[in-house]
């Protein structure tokens, strides 16, 4: 739904009840550089156009280990949503449609094109089977991407995860709404306090359980990353910090944002010095205290963005961010079918190279991928989403901090 970019006063508090409830394009900047860090590390990673173990090139190393770890802008969309949600319930839990425009109001956002992508994509495995191959083998697997339960392991082959091209990003879809299944009824029902407890002990836990589960269940796979509880940092600490705000009548001090977002960067850091490999593959350490980083980063990033600082305002609402920050729904969801014809195409233009091509022709290929699935997601946003999003109108929801969606 279409907002006005409203920037804030700067007469007004950052505490105030009226910066809560009114749009704020920088939130639209960090799901911006969510969406953008994962297509550069999916384009990546994913397809191999860079050398990734062995870089001919300084610069295409360099490239490597910068942009591959941006698949932790999962976590900073899940710290964002943790954010946006909670204190939308929080300002609701009273309400008597709370339930039922909470869940109408999500259904409408999240549903449409992620059940019109599965039928399209089941529909043209069917007419050509060279696509069919890149979805899930099973039919069993097939069903649970319907149910939100591709996640869970029952439906894996073996303990590696989702490696279909629908698993590479509808796990994180599950994880969100496997969360938001059991979080309304915690808030609605739950004091405060017990909450904001929950988020703090649920965070805290999450890098030692990632590593019992490497220790015990999924060894340093693709499955540890997706595993239904293994990424729970990020919606803690976006909850945690629109808990505080409710329960203290302030945001979160500048002075902890700013811990968070040194303590995120320190932990990357630490990694890239001593164990540089692991920025380009799922290892112990960016598997556990890794993806705790990204979180706290994401974490830093939004309580920041609450003091509307000067700088930081202007770097968060540059027009390219808020452009990706509006479609990055759509662009999330197609980008790996845009980027799968993208790269049957490099294959077929430079067959000797087995898909890595120099650095050059690998930057182009990546500026137009990305643009291509902007251009769709677009698309998508005003001809399927709109008419979906209007909608919403029947369930209003109380007043918070928003994203233009």
């Amino acid at each position: 739904m279409k907002r006005a970019w409203a920037s804030i006063p700067s007469h007004e508090s950052p505490n105030s009840a009226a910066n809560h409830s009114r749009h704020q394009p920088e939130l639209d900047g960090i799901r911006g550089i969510a969406i953008l860090a994962v297509l550069l590390s999916h384009t990546i990673l994913s397809l191999g156009v860079f050398p990734i173990k062995h870089p001919h090139t300084t610069a295409g190393g360099l490239l490597v280990y910068v942009l591959v770890p941006g698949w932790g802008g999962v976590d900073l969309f899940f710290a964002l949503s943790g954010f946006l949600i909670t204190g939308i319930l929080l300002r609701a839990r009273t309400k008597a449609t709370y339930f039922r425009s909470f869940y109408a109001r999500r259904v409408l956002r999240i549903f449409p094109i992620y059940y019109l992508t599965l039928a399209v994509s089941l529909l043209a495995g069917i007419l050509w089977p060279t696509f069919g191959v890149h979805l899930p083998a099973t039919n069993l697997e097939r069903i649970s991407f319907f149910l939100y339960l591709q996640n869970w392991p029952i439906f894996w082959q073996g303990w590696l995860g989702l490696t279909s091209i629908w698993g590479g990003v509808f796990w994180s879809l599950a994880v969100e709404e496997q969360f938001y299944l059991i979080w309304p009824t915690l808030v609605r029902f739950c004091t405060l306090r017990f909450m904001l407890g929950i988020c703090i002990v649920g965070f805290l836990f999450g890098a030692p359980l990632r590593w019992w589960l490497i220790e015990h269940l999924t060894g340093a796979s693709l499955g540890l990353v997706q595993f239904p509880v293994s990424r729970l940092d990020g919606l803690f600490i976006g909850a945690g910090i629109a808990l505080y705000r409710e329960i203290r009548g302030r945001i979160v001090s500048l002075a902890a944002a700013k811990m968070a977002l040194t303590a995120g960067a320190l932990m990357i850091l630490y990694i890239a010095a001593l164990h540089r490999e692991e920025l380009s593959t799922t290892g112990v350490r960016m598997g556990t205290f890794g993806i705790t980083a990204f979180a706290l980063f994401g974490g830093g990033l939004i309580a920041a963005s609450q003091h509307h600082l000067p700088r930081l305002s202007r770097l968060l609402t540059l027009r390219p961010l808020i452009f990706a920050g509006k479609y990055s729904y759509g662009m999330y969801v197609y980008h790996l079918f845009v980027y799968l014809g993208f790269q049957t195409l490099a294959h077929h233009l430079w067959p000797a190279t087995e898909g890595e091509i120099s650095f050059i022709p690998a930057l182009l290929y990546t500026a137009a991928t990305i643009a291509v699935s902007a251009a769709i997601a677009m698309l998508s946003f005003h001809f399927v989403e709109e008419p979906f999003l209007r909608m919403k109108r029947f369930f209003p929801s109380p007043s918070a901090p928003t994203t233009s969606e």
